[in-house]
């Protein structure tokens, strides 16, 4: 009798554990252990970026390989285009980020509340001493991965500053003298500089880069006042009069105000325009119209006097973590595999510029002699993104035609600006 209780006790015992075993499995979630060990638990990541075409590609292509590389991770990838930064301004104000998103340009200033603290990451010491400033901040917060720094300034035609005797201008008044050798010497044939005016953003780009020689980069500079909204704005009428000056002495293309960026390329790359206003980007647009073309890339020249060369940029094409991610740790994993050496190298070339981790080779095609040439002259901010508060762009641009078409004078302009400067940052 006592050899057949132990046996009902055991079987009893037995289907007891089974059933607890059955219970623990049921209300467990999808992380329980396995025979093999832990499985991690699935995640669906929201990911958005404001890069579009083949750089967008890059990008996608690399989330793709990640989720092969971590299928409990999906990536819910978009690339909207015109409509992201838009889209952004509804999700911050419902406070309902991307849980990995781009912040073009404006880490700190726009999206700095926003984004996680990576200075933890492994990829954090690579960081390349010139993006450094542009992502990070006095406490060591860092923003965003930059998986490549813009570096933009003018380009010019070699084979044309050669023909006319020329040397790269490293002042405003030498490229003001370069620009009537250019005028004289081609009978007025060949602009100085094509501007696509009809456009708008291109007049835009030339004020975004002439705005920090003359305000910003000289040790007696203006960034102080205009931080804190003390600053004299007669004092900004020198720069939409200084536009207004090249249009009237011809050494804007004739047809500045009905002209797109894509006739500027075309003029570029056929040797009827000697300087873009544009950035090095614009020489691999005009390449598709002339594959042969030689161009070269500068520093912005410098305004006032003491002063030196200089490139406007920082951030370009990034990643950032919405600090408030129910994902957080597969973001940061998403992250950190783009900061890869062969992914940050992939989307820096595919911009044609240098990576934003220095442990990554420079890998920028006829670009990379340019950014070798130059790695010591200063990168500054794009002066709108520092200086200027959100919506201030349309105001640079819009205003740049009308002075063009004779619509207002200088000091008209600057009077614009300070009523859209006063009436913006009151809406901060």
């Amino acid at each position: 009798m006592r050899k057949k209780w132990l046996s009902m006790s055991c079987l009893v015992l037995a289907l007891a554990t089974s059933l607890t075993a059955c219970g623990s499995k049921d209300t467990g979630d999808s992380s329980s252990n396995s025979s093999e060990g832990k499985s991690e638990k699935k995640v669906t990541l929201t990911v958005s970026t404001n890069v579009v075409g083949e750089q967008a590609t890059v990008l996608q292509t690399i989330a793709e390989q990640f989720m092969k590389d971590n299928p409990n991770i999906k990536v819910d990838f978009s690339a909207p285009g015109k409509d992201y930064e838009n889209m952004m301004k509804v999700k911050m104000a419902s406070k309902d980020m991307p849980d990995v998103f781009a912040t073009h340009g404006w880490s700190k200033n726009r999206y700095g509340e926003y984004l996680a603290d990576l200075s933890g990451e492994t990829w954090a010491a690579d960081l390349d001493a010139s993006i450094k400033p542009s992502v990070t901040d006095d406490s060591g917060k860092l923003y965003v991965l930059p998986m490549d720094q813009d570096k933009s300034g003018p380009v010019y035609n070699i084979d044309l500053l050669k023909e006319y005797g020329l040397e790269v201008p490293k002042t405003y008044d030498e490229f003001l003298a370069a620009a009537e050798v250019i005028k004289t010497k081609s009978n007025g044939e060949v602009a100085a500089i094509h501007i696509g005016g009809a456009d708008a953003w291109p007049i835009g780009q030339w004020f975004d880069f002439m705005a920090t020689p003359l305000l910003i980069s000289a040790e007696q500079n203006s960034g102080q006042a205009l931080l804190d909204g003390t600053f004299d704005w007669t004092n900004f009428d020198q720069l939409p009069q200084m536009f207004k000056d090249m249009q009237d002495k011809g050494y804007l293309n004739k047809d500045v105000l009905t002209a797109k960026y894509s006739d500027s390329a075309k003029a570029f790359a056929e040797g009827k325009a000697v300087f873009g206003f544009y950035g090095p980007y614009f020489i691999e647009e005009a390449k598709k119209i002339n594959a042969n073309l030689n161009a070269g890339l500068m520093p912005i020249p410098s305004i006032q006097a003491g002063d030196i060369p200089t490139f406007a940029g920082g951030e370009k094409t990034t990643w950032g973590v919405w600090k408030d991610s129910k994902n957080i740790e597969a973001a940061k994993k998403f992250v950190a595999y783009y900061a890869q050496a062969e992914n940050i190298s992939a989307v820096a070339k595919s911009n044609q510029l240098p990576p934003g981790l220095g442990n990554v080779k420079i890998d920028a095609g006829d670009l990379t002699a340019y950014y070798e040439q130059y790695a010591e002259t200063p990168v500054l901010p794009f002066f709108d993104r520092v200086y200027l508060p959100n919506g201030m762009w349309d105001v640079l641009c819009k205003n740049g035609q009308d002075i063009l078409a004779g619509g207002i004078n200088a000091r008209e302009y600057s009077e614009n600006m300070k009523k859209e400067f006063d009436r913006l940052s009151a809406t901060k």
